[in-house]
């Protein structure tokens, strides 16, 4: 027996009662949470009259399997997955396996909401879904990061297809065989989700989480219709399955060590705010200086960040213009950090184009550095370090450090502050009666009788 083989024999036979409590309730938070994402996503997209994901499904042939979010409109299973999990990523507010660092709900929700409505599933199902889909790609993850990273290639659209993938599977109760084979498909047929296409400001960059839940639903897809697949490791002699040629770095054991007693996919994190998880803790730490030196825009002379290696290396660099995109925005610490002290708070009205527009923010992010403790690195990333110092103009400096940044491994989001951000995120669109319905649906879900049911609390009485 191979390694994918094995993960896929757990995964086929796994039962509710298999999976523990913690677990049980990420699957009911994650996917709470990403589906008020993914309609928040559209409510930005249509805020600033960004059209193009729209236009992109009007190209498409019509379907009538599912339900693209936020859009209300229906569409095949593939669209629909694709669409939602596009709306997952653009505002960068999706939840993350720190371990395998992939943005699992990315793939895996969409493939989950498309499949169970079309499939009409319950609740119960949907929860051992969610539990195999980010289990599997939290696996996969771990046994080839960090060099899968270091490769260039993003794991939210490749791991996430994988993920993604079981999830479907689970959905359509495949035999542990079928589960060998969809995920197998899905490491021959997933995008490679390159790092170029999500740090350097293109507005393709939230499509990689479309991909991971189209090549994700596509797979199961091809199962279902008597295709076959290799293993993710590889066959011999040259082993060149997805794990092998996408890492230099492969420890296939991971895939089955302590299944059923370790959870990979429990190190999970949800974000506080609508920006790149390496600028969270700055944010929350410079919102907390201005609550308590009651300090504005204008009294603020320059910010020093100082964080671990990563948050320098990939969005402490990274400064912004009055042409930058609303991706640029919320991966550039410098321009968070500037409008976060210019208007007082975050969320994604500061990554609108009329923001960004404003050349004051640029200047006063032109004035924050970022600097590196290598020191913080030592517990991350279960602990998300950030110190802020503003020094002010009238010469005197303020600081403070946090390391369990919120919604870190080590500090994660309750429920409360979970079920207020889904309905924060929907309430307005959908209605507060609806969005109360959902909610409560989505912390009951092992008791939902019907997906489709659920899906209709998510539109708005009108659509």
């Amino acid at each position: 027996m191979n390694y994918t083989d094995g993960l896929a024999e757990f995964m086929g036979e796994l039962a509710l009662d298999d999976i523990p409590d913690h677990i049980r309730r990420l699957a009911r938070v994650n996917i709470m949470d990403a589906v008020g994402v993914i309609i928040a996503g559209h409510a930005f997209l249509e805020h600033e009259q960004d059209d193009r994901l729209e236009r992109y499904l009007d190209l498409l042939p019509p379907g009538d399997q599912a339900t693209t979010l936020g859009f209300h409109r229906r569409a095949s299973l593939q669209a629909a997955g694709f669409a939602n999990g596009t709306l997952s990523e653009v505002l960068d507010w999706q939840d993350t396996t720190m371990s395998a660092r992939v943005h699992t709900g990315s793939g895996t929700v969409p493939a989950v909401m498309a499949i169970a409505e079309w499939r009409n599933s319950t609740g119960v199902d949907m929860v051992r879904a969610m539990a195999v889909g980010y289990e599997v790609a939290a696996r996969v993850g771990v046994a080839i990061q960090p060099s899968h990273w270091h490769k260039g290639f993003q794991a939210t659209g490749t791991v996430g297809a994988i993920g993604a993938a079981a999830a479907a599977g689970s959905l359509m109760g495949f035999s542990p065989s079928q589960m060998s084979n969809v995920l197998g498909v899905a490491g021959y047929i997933l995008a490679i989700s390159n790092g170029d296409g999500v740090f350097t400001g293109y507005n393709i960059k939230p499509v990689h989480g479309g991909m991971a839940a189209q090549a994700g639903i596509q797979a199961a897809l091809l199962v279902e219709s008597g295709y076959e697949a290799g293993p993710l490791e590889g066959l011999e002699p040259r082993k060149h399955g997805f794990m092998n040629i996408s890492s230099d770095d492969v420890r296939p054991e991971v895939l089955v060590d302590g299944l059923g007693s370790t959870w990979q996919s429990s190190v999970c994190s949800q974000k506080l705010y609508p920006v790149g998880l390496l600028i969270i803790g700055p944010i929350q730490v410079t919102l907390d200086l201005m609550k308590k030196h009651g300090i504005t825009a204008e009294k603020v002379d320059s910010v020093l960040v100082t964080s671990y290696p990563d948050t320098w290396k990939f969005v402490g660099r990274h400064y912004t213009t009055t042409e930058s995109t609303y991706v640029d925005a919320h991966l550039s610490l410098p321009y968070s950090v500037a409008v976060t002290i210019a208007d007082g708070e975050y969320g994604w009205q500061q990554q609108s184009t009329k923001r960004i527009a404003d050349p004051a923010v640029h200047e006063l992010a032109s004035r924050v550095t970022v600097d590196v403790d290598e020191s913080m690195d030592d517990n991350y990333p279960n602990d998300w370090p950030a110190r802020v110092e503003i020094t002010l103009k009238d010469g005197r400096k303020v600081s403070d450090r946090l390391d369990k940044v919120t919604g870190c491994p080590n500090r994660p989001m309750t429920d409360s502050e979970l079920v207020e951000k889904f309905v924060g995120n929907i309430g307005g669109i959908v209605g507060q009666d609806r969005a109360t319905a959902a909610e409560d649906a989505f912390m009951a879900l092992e008791s939902l009788d019907s997906a489709r049911n659920l899906v209709k609390m998510l539109v708005p009485r009108a659509a």
